[in-house]
């Protein structure tokens, strides 16, 4: 035990002493064994939502229940409950001698996994982590364009398993839909724990498929009912209220397949009345399933309905919670409104400017976000509300802009809450998190673990590496990425040292796991968590060595440069003795092509200071430096004079101080004698960046005609320099075929296009047209 922790343990048992409670005994949570233990059962498979995934030509033919798969990331898990051996609370007396000790100010250590600190448990940690990607950490990753695109392409793969509500058949046969329910509605395990009750699995999987039978639509020509959620709620596999286990202490409501937000969209199709409750069974954009008709209000017409919740993603009409939830205030006047809880990613219509009354419930609107909530009237009807939000909490204006930065404090957020598999208890599995977090930026991924891998054009498959490839392609990823194990999806926030060697880490809503060293001694987290990739799962191997894919959900044109760049060679670490003098730390160089430690950029113009520290010892002969003309070079030591050929450059030397400015007209020697008697000859190459229209053109023809799906084209192709610390931007195009990624231009040669570009380098800009026909 530490001097420190000694000293607060005889200053804490002096004061139990003063109040005579020595052998008072404080309570200590305890779970025996370091957590829950693991059914030892088959590795987790992926849930089979509806009948598309397995294989039906229509949901309404066939629902298969998921209520046989364990949680995502998890096996089944015993003795979660209070009368379980793993929550009875334990009691010990207080031991100075021991480490561990609470402080005097009640402060306990926050518990992390091995080679987690608290520093990283800030997103501000890894914001410098992930150098390899070669993108900064606020850089925007992808256009709301982009997503937009995305999105609809997600939406029309057959693969993301997902439902265009807004174009979807009005009319359908709902008599037939109903048969096909109650069909479905077989168990699913020679098991059954209801409300933690044994029961007979046929004779109770009968009773509700009765129930659908008796009390659903007859008609065969029915049109839909459009709904929206008006509160948070779940869709399920059967049409119950009761929990669903296949064990008596079952930690996960078997019947949970996924979660709606308030405000969200549902298409209703066919209705049952189970043991008393109500159920409506129908499409959310990403799941089909049984929803309790208390959780839904039943618009009047389409139109009302794509009003309750439709937005404009490009606008700023709507607000997102960016924090775990938020409760409404207390209302006495509108209860329908008091403390209704918007939890993660809820998306709110706000209310415009002229239409804002002056009280709301009793409350002005200073200080608040106001928003449209839908509640349901007592016939089960949509009504439209005014409500208020607190200033104080975490909403976005519109979507995010994505950024690493900005995705990292988004899913942090939500560090230390509860796991809720399919999103029970108003909490979230692993999917559902990393779907959460993108849907605050806009992004509408899909809704499991096999289907998000399904995004169009952005998994990189890493199955059959090794643990170092693995590694060394990850520190190429931007934070964000999601990686994928069988059954378990997390976001990945960056690589640093652990234990002398790099390891990358994640942030997951996690089921269970067990620390990187020493005994395997599997725990059950159930929470959203910060861990390294040596975490081990109950057969002794790493999450590193499970992984078998990352989704990189951001431009194409960024997820192509990312696969280009872990496709290449691993870089070398130049040596001392090579073609550049290694820079000092914090200094930035004018080119790649530099070999000269030009140091800090000033003001609006390229204004240099001229170093030649690294130059001693390092084996160089010739320094050369790339430079645009008119460029000012000053140096960092004082000179006794400066020789150049006439035209190549001019030169002030300030007498004060003996440092010497030379601005660079023309390419060539400028030979710096300095005051300590050494002299440096610098090869200075000028350049004056140019659009190169005709050289691009018989690129783009080239690739064209090699069939090539995509063109790299560096600021070097572009413009005829070698200098790339500037910006390269895309002004306008008139298709999305093109994207920016680390100043490079990526196109696809074989879509149509007109690509209008600037680069702007310091105060210069330069701008060129790309016409891809």
């Amino acid at each position: 035990m530490n001097r420190t922790m000694k000293k607060t343990a005889v200053l804490l048992a002096a004061v139990l002493a003063a109040v005579e409670l020595t052998n008072t005994w404080v309570p200590a949570y305890a779970a025996q064994d370091g957590g829950l233990l693991l059914d030892e059962a088959a590795e987790p498979v992926e849930a089979v939502v509806d009948a598309e995934e397995a294989g039906a030509e229509a949901v309404e033919a066939v629902t298969t229940p998921v209520a046989d798969m364990p949680a995502e990331g998890t096996g089944s898990i015993k003795g979660t409950f209070a009368d379980s051996e793993a929550d009875l609370i334990y009691y010990e007396s207080i031991n100075p001698d021991e480490d561990g000790i609470p402080s005097i100010d009640g402060a306990t250590p926050i518990q992390l996994a091995e080679g987690v600190t608290e520093e990283m448990c800030s997103p501000q940690f890894w914001n410098d982590k992930t150098a390899g990607s070669q993108l900064e950490a606020d850089r925007l990753l992808i256009t709301q364009e982009e997503i937009n695109s995305l999105n609809t392409q997600m939406l029309a793969s057959k693969d993301t398993y997902m439902y265009d509500l807004e174009n979807m058949v009005d009319k359908y046969d709902a008599a037939k839909l109903k048969e096909s329910l109650a069909a479905g509605t077989v168990p699913q395990r020679a098991t059954l724990f209801v409300d933690g009750v044994s029961k007979d699995p046929a004779a109770y999987y009968k009773e509700v498929a009765d129930a659908i039978l008796a009390t659903g639509y007859t008609e065969t020509s029915r049109q839909n009912q459009y709904a929206v959620t008006v509160r948070r709620t779940t869709i399920n596999n059967i049409p119950v209220n009761a929990y669903i286990g296949y064990t008596e202490n079952d930690s996960d409501d078997e019947k949970a397949s996924a979660a709606l937000l308030v405000a969200e969209p549902f298409i209703i199709r066919q209705t049952a009345t189970v043991f008393g409750d109500v159920f409506y069974w129908g499409y959310s954009d990403n799941c089909t399933g049984w929803v309790s008709a208390n959780d839904l209000a039943i618009c009047s017409d389409k139109a009302e309905w794509l009003d309750s919740w439709k937005i404009d993603v490009t606008g700023d009409d709507f607000i997102v919670v960016t924090q775990n939830q938020i409760t409404l205030e207390p209302s006495v006047s509108m209860p329908e409104l008091s403390q209704v809880k918007l939890t993660f990613a809820t998306i709110l219509k706000t209310v415009p400017e002229d239409k804002i009354p002056v009280s709301i419930a009793e409350r002005g609107p200073w200080h608040n976000y106001v928003v449209y909530l839908p509640v349901r009237d007592a016939d089960g009807k949509y009504v439209k509300r005014i409500a208020l939000i607190s200033q104080h909490y975490e909403v976005s204006r519109g979507f995010l802009e994505m950024t690493q930065a900005e995705v990292l404090r988004v899913a942090f957020n939500n560090l230390g809450d509860r796991y809720g598999w399919g999103g029970m208890l108003d909490s979230m599995d692993c999917s559902m998190l990393t779907r959460n977090v993108y849907r605050c930026f806009g992004l509408n991924l899909p809704r499991n673990t096999t289907w998000q891998q399904a995004v169009p054009g952005r998994k990189i498959d890493l199955s059959g590496m090794s643990d170092e490839a693995k590694l060394s392609a990850m520190n190429k990823m931007p934070a964000g990425t999601m990686f994928y194990l069988p059954g378990h999806t997390m976001i990945y926030t960056g690589t640093t040292l652990m234990n002398g060697k790099n390891m990358a880490y994640v942030i997951s809503d996690s089921g269970s796991l067990s620390d990187t060293s020493g005994e395997l001694n599997i725990r059950s987290m159930y929470g959203v968590i910060i861990n390294p990739l040596s975490v081990r799962r109950k057969n002794g191997s790493t999450w590193l060595s499970n992984i078998t894919a990352a989704v990189l959900p951001i431009s194409q044109g960024c997820c192509d440069f990312v696969k280009q760049n872990i496709g290449t060679v691993e870089p070398q670490p130049q040596p001392v003795s090579g073609n550049r003098v290694p820079a000092a730390e914090g200094q930035v160089y004018a080119s790649d092509k530099d070999t000269l430690p030009l140091e800090t950029f000033l003001g609006n113009v390229q204004n240099i200071y001229i170093s030649f520290y690294n130059v001693e010892g390092s084996g160089i002969t010739e320094l050369t430096a790339t430079v645009i003309k008119g460029s000012k070079i000053t140096t960092k030591m004082p000179v006794n004079a400066v020789r150049y050929v006439k035209g190549v450059a001019s030169c002030s030397i300030k007498k004060s101080t003996g440092l010497a400015t030379v601005t660079i007209k023309k390419s060539g020697v400028v030979s710096f004698d300095m005051a300590d008697g050494k002299t440096y000859d610098v090869s200075f190459t000028v350049e004056s960046p140019k659009a190169r229209t005709a050289a691009v053109k018989q690129l783009v023809k080239e690739a064209k005609a090699a069939s090539a799906d995509l063109l790299t084209l560096s600021v070097n192709d572009l413009f005829g320099t070698a200098i790339d610390a500037g910006t390269l931007k895309i002004a306008s195009q008139k298709s999305s075929s093109a994207s920016v990624f680390d100043n490079s231009l990526i196109l696809d040669p074989k879509v149509k296009n007109t690509i209008k570009l600037t680069y702007t380098y310091l105060n210069k800009k330069y701008s060129m047209t790309i016409n891809v026909d």
